[in-house]
């Protein structure tokens, strides 16, 4: 590709809720080259990943929480954050730090001072040929969130590796063994409590900034200003807005009354029932659990530092019994992937998908790896049983007298979700990587989380640190992310590609190359019977996507 710089490029901006609202007449827009300050670089977008994200984003429009635009329709947003790019122009007081040609992946999730600018939601992302890079770029709160990457590293290739990184971040969570110190708790009882609740030893090694009170015995008041004499208490004031780290739910056996107070935590607030707790199910902010960090815990005794520690793992249970609903999906299939191919991972593992041609794709990607460390692997799909009750007794066989030890939830689906979390075993976890919304509820079994150790989990995004750690995986060959690539495209073919997403067209994820205009949306396995050079070229790298294919393709149909 050519560094010249035109006076136009295209773009794929959002104007409004909806797909009708995505370009212009199903077509992309014409805008101008963004001018380049001193502090800031123009960089040329090489590849951009499709993902269900983007989706979600286009449905919501400025709805969406990581939007800041008031108005699209005056002040539109360019999506895409699974961008490789390209330094092609570099602002005067930044040339000491980037130089032209320079090859990039960025880490989305951008914050300054605290506040979110993700790329492709608030500042202008990847469906572009373009895009101007600024200091809340170059410059927030982790650092540079740009990522260099190597010459060798096909673009392609590279688009993947955030995607990646979203799957391998979510088994790196870290859950506090303990209050937070400096923190806020809430300490709620019952008006007639005489249970003898003692704070333990965490409150005194750990203890909160500020403790709001709610009915709390007068023995156990004194036992928390004892082991927490520095500080502020409180006494708790519904419906001011307060919001907490820790939360200790203490023998409130009132359902509602207990979902109330368990839904007033801060973000990554650990939420404890100690002592007596709601018979059977509690409604519980599943949407919280994946984009806030709530943990739910507890504990039979009266002891409030019994509730912490036990199964805060987040890696899948060594030779355990795994179930990935959704599994065979574009991001689900990365998760099984890491389940099949982890030395150390589960010797059971259950995939369910809705899609036939899916579950074929990853059997047979993955067949060796399943043969050579000797899993017992089995795939269901839904709609080959005559009922789902009889699908659900299907997977209640394979889950057998003990549970899963891991359930990954890769459907959105409250209802779905709150169905699979009754085959939980004994110390289950169950990953919640779908992006439920906040705000959506399932009846999960509060027995289960206080008496059985199960625990629910989530993370959205993912850090800096994470995304170079999964580069340095892929880079040192520890990692192949060109397994998760179905189909490619060019810049005109960009909103097909993303309904193809939306419909789970390919099983798999989609990559649009911003420069290729004509390209057709084109599966891997079909790509080629789009020319005889790729074809060449993919048989040279044993029908594998690679650089040779990459610039194949690039040849073929023509980079400005």
């Amino acid at each position: 590709m050519s560094c010249d710089i035109p006076d136009k490029m295209l773009a794929w901006p959002l104007f409004g809720k909806g797909f009708e609202n995505f370009g212009r007449d199903d077509q992309p827009c014409e805008v101008p080259i963004p001018s380049v300050p001193d502090d800031c670089l123009l960089v040329r977008i090489d590849a951009i990943g499709l993902c269900f994200s983007d989706v979600k984003l286009i449905r919501a429009g400025k709805d969406h929480p990581r939007v800041i635009s008031e108005d699209l329709s005056k002040d539109p947003v360019i999506p895409g954050h699974e961008a490789v790019m390209t330094v092609v122009k570099v602002g005067d007081s930044v040339k000491g730090q980037f130089s032209p040609g320079e090859r990039f992946i960025i880490q989305a999730d951008i914050f300054v001072n605290g506040k979110g600018f993700a790329y492709g939601y608030a500042i202008d992302g990847g469906m572009a040929q373009y895009s101007l890079i600024d200091q809340r770029v170059l410059n927030g709160d982790e650092g540079c969130y740009l990522l260099p990457i190597a010459d060798s590293t096909p673009a392609g290739v590279a688009a993947l590796i955030e995607p990646w990184t979203c799957v391998i971040a979510s088994y790196m969570i870290e859950h506090r063994e303990a209050p937070l110190k400096g923190g806020k708790a809430l300490v709620a009882s019952t008006s007639d409590d005489t249970t003898p609740y003692e704070p333990g030893q965490l409150p005194r090694e750990n203890p909160p900034a500020e403790i709001s009170l709610l009915n709390v015995p007068k023995t156990l008041e004194e036992k928390l200003r004892e082991a927490c004499p520095e500080a502020t208490f409180s006494e708790f004031v519904p419906d001011r807005g307060d919001r907490f780290d820790d939360i200790f739910i203490c023998g409130i056996t009132d359902t509602e009354a207990a979902a109330t107070l368990a839904s007033l935590g801060n973000v990554n607030a650990a939420i404890n029932f100690v002592g007596a707790h709601p018979a059977g199910s509690l409604p519980i902010d599943v949407g919280a659990v994946h984009y806030q960090g709530w943990f739910y815990q507890g504990t039979p005794s009266e002891n409030l530092s019994n509730a912490y520690g036990r199964n805060v793992r987040t890696k899948l249970k060594p030779g355990g019994s795994c179930w990935l609903p959704g599994g065979a999906g574009a991001m689900g299939q990365m998760h099984t992937q890491l389940a099949v191919d982890a030395p150390n991972g589960p010797s059971r593992i259950l995939v369910t998908d809705l899609d036939d041609d899916r579950i074929d794709n990853v059997k047979t990607l993955l067949a060796d790896n399943i043969a050579k460390r000797n899993i017992e692997f089995k795939t269901l799909n839904p709609k080959h049983f005559p009922s789902p009750e009889a699908f659900n007794e299907a997977v209640a066989e394979f889950a057998g007298d003990a549970g899963f030890d891991d359930i990954v939830m890769l459907v959105p689906v409250p209802a779905i979700l709150q169905d699979a979390a009754r085959l939980l075993g004994e110390d289950g976890l169950m990953n919640i990587f779908a992006g439920i919304p906040v705000g959506k509820m399932s009846e999960l079994d509060i027995d289960g989380i206080v008496e059985k150790g199960h625990r629910y989990i989530g993370s959205s995004g993912s850090l800096t640190a994470q995304l170079r750690h999964t580069l340095n995986l892929v880079e040192a060959g520890e990692i192949d992310p060109v397994s998760a690539l179905a189909a490619v495209g060019g810049m005109l073919d960009l909103k097909k590609g993303l309904e193809g997403v939306a419909e789970a067209k390919f099983p798999g994820k989609t990559v649009v190359f911003p420069h290729l205009l004509d390209m057709p949306l084109t599966p891997i396995d079909k790509l080629g019977e789009l020319h005889p050079d790729i074809a060449a070229a993919l048989e040279k790298s044993n029908g594998q996507y690679s650089m040779d294919v990459e610039k194949a393709m690039l040849k073929v149909f023509g980079a400005d």
